[in-house]
């Protein structure tokens, strides 16, 4: 069957990535393999023979073209990798590697060369049911020798991923590779790189964090170095021959340093799912760029297919891919000239990505498809040795090792709100501000793309909540910049600002709710000696201030800055405190970040049989783990969840004038009542239970939630996004706002610059935030 154009079975169309249909149909990949098994013993003993793949037949760059001008060329001269190319209409080969090029007459038996006629590669080799397969022969001397390795390159603070160089020390001397990207098995993230750098494991690996090398992971005890061919290609012709993989995996010490980004790509799309259902000789020509720590980026295409580059006790080595240098277009072409291929060492471990050959790309259309893992390099007289890259392919890896690729920057953190909650609702605070505040509605509603995204953009299936990693909209500064500190200005005590356990219990039976029905007890003391009193559920000791919440107390602090920022018409850091304050009364009105229950019962723990790269594993977990990122991540997601939810915050009411609070005080006393409200109205237990008892027959666990808990969580939003809006709107009239402050519209790079300041609106603990509220 023809194989040309192929699409992945994770649902990826492949064919725009790839050429022209095959010109001869009736050879298979799967033909090209069974011919290269008949007869590869038998080419393998001609003299100079170093090597074989599969691919296309390569054409001499200074040959003519089908239809172009003057009289057609057909060159007879030596064929390098460098003076020839696959063009559209190139036909399915057995590429055969030589040492020496050798013309018909050498292999007279006459010849001074010495070769008989018998040595001479042939030009097709035969299918036992009588079919040609062409033999395409290329002069690729080896080069032995590689480059000094090179310092690598310059990383950014605080933020590793796809392309950062990873450090691991040998018997007395420092190595680097290249991170490929994130993967996890559900549990733990790891990072890709190649087995013969992650080396044993346990073995502690490093990388530049702020401008110094600190350990950042240990190796893992699942690794990869070769699998048979037909293990891996069940079906496949490959007798007596191992497919070098080459893989190892980081465990990371702390998810928080870590992105799922690629370089300077940005975030990639789905991986490209190939196996023996669909892959084809369309990958030949395929266009695929990388990211290497030590060669920068780097643009390559797919030169060949199961590149077998040596033998050694009995059996043949092959590499799932062989790739070269994009060729230079014809000079009928208006095309530019491509990038050159420089891989240098340090480069090992490069994720390869597979890319769209015209258009303009964008960051989601390049496909996660290989890692490289090493080279081999090739040249001739007057050519300085040109690397070609040997390469795994990924969706074999995440098979074998049962991981899946991380592409999201989230990394399903379980403290926090999913992107689509958070941006709503600081896209839709401005929509309830009242016409009593003109100055103040035009303010906010001009920066809307400093706050968050404008609706379109919110209600598209990629939005993932994230421009670029140097500027975040400030509904989800808090998450972004402050907790998880990507942009290299963490803050250690941000965490316990997104959440308060209300629903817990103390020693006498009471939580947070009970006590919080006096006002008086809206106090950080009060909250402070509650938790002194209470257990951590899972190991018994005293709360630590890590994990006391203090939502309500974070809005207090935040509307005294605003009032601050309003009465000093300091227009900039107004709006810089408003988009922040969206993220915490977002957290209000999310009931899994207001109750215990947060990520399922800690109290009804149980015991799960996982399985982990093929072995079992058995841990201990919450009742119902897993829950967190499907309600508030996958549930809020859905298209039809977002459509629904961006509609109804379209019409949040606006502010009464009896709504507009007196003070900080009075603003986490609103805010304990949103999360009082949330609570009776999305019962966390509920959510929990719901979560356990879905089946496969209930159909997709997000629409099945949806289907319970849509209609109330629209509600909850509305409520956040109005409570906002009153907020917003009392701070400012407290500030005298409409006499002081001039509306302007910023950029979200000056927000940024704003929110790096450690003295705007600090992140603290409970037990100190009490000395900052006024």
């Amino acid at each position: 069957m023809p194989t040309g154009r192929s699409k992945g079975r994770g649902g990826v169309d492949l064919a725009r990535y790839q050429g022209e249909q095959d010109r001869f149909v009736h050879l298979s990949l799967h033909d090209l393999l069974e011919a290269r098994d008949l007869y590869h013993p038998y080419l393998m003993q001609h003299p100079n023979v170093v090597a074989t793949a599969i691919g296309r037949y390569r054409i001499r760059v200074d040959d003519s073209w089908p239809g172009g001008p003057g009289p057609a060329r057909h060159g007879h001269t030596t064929r390098t990798l460098a003076n020839s190319e696959v063009r559209p209409y190139s036909w399915p080969a057995i590429l055969v590697f030589v040492e020496r090029w050798a013309t018909p007459a050498q292999f007279s038996g006459q010849s001074a060369s010495g070769y008989q006629s018998t040595d001479r590669v042939p030009p097709s080799l035969f299918l036992p049911d009588g079919r040609e397969v062409p033999v395409c022969v290329i002069e690729a001397p080896k080069v032995a020798a590689k480059p000094p390795s090179p310092t690598p390159r310059p990383q950014p603070l605080n933020n590793l991923g796809g392309s950062s160089p990873i450090f691991v020390d040998v018997q007395g001397q420092t190595h680097f590779a290249t991170v490929g990207c994130l993967v996890s098995d559900g549990h733990t993230a790891y990072a890709l790189t190649n087995r013969h750098v992650a080396g044993r494991a346990g073995e502690v690996l490093s990388s530049e964090l702020d401008g110094r090398v600190a350990p950042v992971g240990r190796t893992a005890s699942a690794q990869l170095s070769r699998v048979l061919f037909t293990d891996l290609y069940p079906g496949w012709p490959g007798r007596d021959t191992y497919v070098n993989l080459d893989i190892g995996m980081i465990e990371v010490d702390d998810v928080d340093r870590w992105t799922a980004r690629i370089g300077d790509f940005g975030q990639v799309g789905q991986m490209a799912d190939l196996s023996t259902a669909n892959i084809g000789l369309g990958l030949i020509g395929c266009h695929v760029v990388g990211q290497g720590a030590g060669g920068g980026s780097m643009a390559a295409e797919v030169a060949g297919l199961f590149y077998r580059y040596k033998a050694q006790g009995g059996f043949e080595y092959v590499a799932d891919l062989f790739l070269g240098p994009r060729p230079i277009p014809p000079a009928r072409s208006t095309g530019t000239p491509p990038p050159s291929l420089v891989t240098r060492p340090g480069d090992s471990g490069t994720l390869w990505l597979l890319e769209p050959k015209d258009g303009p790309i964008a960051d989601d259309q390049r496909l996660p498809l290989a890692l490289q893992w090493g080279e081999q390099r090739f040249t001739e007289p007057g050519v300085d040795p040109q690397p070609y890259v040997l390469a795994t392919l990924l969706s074999s890896v995440c098979r074998l090792l049962e991981v899946d690729v991380v592409r999201d920057w989230n990394l399903d953190q379980p403290d926090t709100w999913g992107s689509v909650g958070h941006y709503s609702i600081g896209a839709h605070g401005a929509d309830g501000i009242s016409a009593r505040v003109p100055k103040l509605r035009t303010l906010m509603h001009d920066n809307l793309a400093v706050i968050s995204y404008d609706d379109a953009t919110l209600g598209t299936s990629s939005f993932a909540g994230m421009t670029t990693a140097a500027e975040v909209p400030l509904a989800d500064v808090p998450d972004y910049c402050w907790k998880l500190g990507k942009q290299g200005f963490k803050r250690g005590a941000e965490g316990p600002n997104h959440f308060a356990d209300m629903d817990q219990p103390g020693p006498d039976g009471k939580t947070l709710l009970d006590l919080c029905k006096q006002i008086g007890n809206v106090d950080p003391l009060v909250w402070d000696t509650f938790y002194g009193t209470v257990k951590d559920l899972l190991s018994g000791d005293p709360i630590s201030q890590q994990h006391r919440g203090l939502i309500p107390f974070r809005v207090w602090q935040i509307y005294d800055a605003m009032v601050g920022f309003a009465g000093a018409g300091d227009a900039k850091r107004f709006v810089c405190a408003a988009g922040v304050l969206a993220h915490y009364v977002g957290d209000a009105c999310q009931p899994l970040h207001v109750s215990y229950l947060h990520d399922g019962d800690p109290l009804r723990p149980q015991q799960v049989q996982h399985t982990s790269h093929g072995q079992p594993v058995v841990k201990t977990e919450a009742y119902g783990a897993g829950v967190h990122s499907a309600y508030e991540d996958d549930m809020v997601g859905l298209p039809t969840s977002r459509a629904a939810i961006l509609a109804a915050l379209a019409k949040t009411p606006k502010v009464a004038k009896a709504e507009l609070l007196a003070d900080g005080k009075a603003a986490a006393v609103a805010t304990v009542k949103l999360m009082r409200t949330t609570i009776g109205r999305l019962p966390p237990m509920d959510i929990v239970e719901a979560y356990v008892a879905h089946t496969s027959a209930d159909g997709p666990m997000p629409d099945y939630l949806w289907k319970q808990f849509g209609a109330a969580t629209i509600k909850a939003m509305v409520d956040g996004t109005h409570l906002l809006a009153v907020v917003w709107e009392s701070a400012w009239v407290a500030g005298n706002g409409e006499a002081n402050v001039a509306p302007t519209t910023f950029t979200v790079a000056d927000a940024m610059k704003v929110c790096q300041q450690k003295t705007f609106v600090p992140s603290t603990t409970i037990a100190k935030i009490g000395a900052i509220l006024k």
